[in-house]
């Protein structure tokens, strides 16, 4: 059913069709158009009244960051807890008994016990008597009372990581001239 002075709706409603007449004057006004943002131009189901100069909403800049701060650069990676055990364990020139480390416990804190202590098989393999701790537990690292490596500080003195430049070679023969110094003076014979 058609005609020029009505608008025919449709809608489909369940199976069955129904026809609304609406009067042509009862249609609204796009406000898409009178905002200038209106897509569907001449196929828009909305009015788009001809004495009306559509306005163009002018949205604010976004400001870009040109130039990074200089305070957020990246630390570089610390090396893991793991690879300090492995270095330990594994090279020859460190003396594993001057080792000491310091695990959190879960109940107690921190804990200190000497590095030749630890069981370091999978925990998975280890008896209820020997001693064995996950990885992620340990905090740090010390040579003769000098920490080495530290999480919570990001202290790495074993590899040279974290920004740091001194070796374990360099820390271990500053600790042996220290303590020969202190030697000395108790003796006062050392000369």
């Amino acid at each position: 059913m058609s005609c020029t002075a009505t608008e025919v709706e449709t809608s489909l409603v369940g199976t069955e069709m129904s026809e609304v007449l609406t009067p042509p004057d009862a249609k609204t006004i796009c406000s898409f158009y009178l905002e200038g943002r209106c897509r569907f131009g001449e196929q828009c189901h909305n009015v788009h009244p001809a004495g009306v100069v559509p306005s163009r909403i002018i949205k604010p800049k976004r400001v870009v960051k040109s130039e990074p701060q200089e305070t957020d650069e990246k630390k570089p990676p610390l090396r893991t807890a793991g690879d300090v055990r492995k270095r330990i364990q594994w090279d020859v020139d460190l003396p594993k008994e001057h080792f000491t480390i310091g695990y959190l416990d879960r109940f107690t804190g921190v804990v200190e016990k000497p590095f030749t202590a630890f069981t370091w098989e999978h925990l998975s393999m280890v008896d209820l008597d020997q001693l064995a701790i996950p990885q992620h537990r340990i905090q740090y690292y010390k040579y003769k009372n000098v920490k080495v490596w530290d999480k919570s500080e990001r202290l790495d003195l074993v590899f040279g990581s974290a920004g740091g430049n001194t070796t374990i070679g360099e820390v271990i023969q500053r600790v042996e001239d220290e303590l020969a110094k202190h030697t000395c003076v108790s003796d006062e014979d050392c000369e």
